[in-house]
């Protein structure tokens, strides 16, 4: 997280840099934690290796049955 910020209507802005791997249920929860009130959007910032524990996950996702 880099940071929040007040914006108008009592609302937190929250700036973050987040892998797109770790992005998959966001929506979802946001939606879920803020009573349906939340939104996000989110651009493309860089590319870095992948994490090792994330890694892991993906190559056991693409393991068949």
């Amino acid at each position: 997280m880099l940071g929040t910020e007040p914006v108008a209507g009592g609302r937190t802005l929250v700036k973050a840099e987040i892998p797109e791997l770790e992005l998959t249920r966001y929506a979802i929860d946001l939606r879920s934690i803020s009573h349906g009130t939340g939104s996000f959007s989110r651009s493309y910032l860089r590319y870095e290796p992948l994490p090792s524990h994330l890694k892991d996950k993906v190559t056991a996702e693409d393991k068949p049955g």
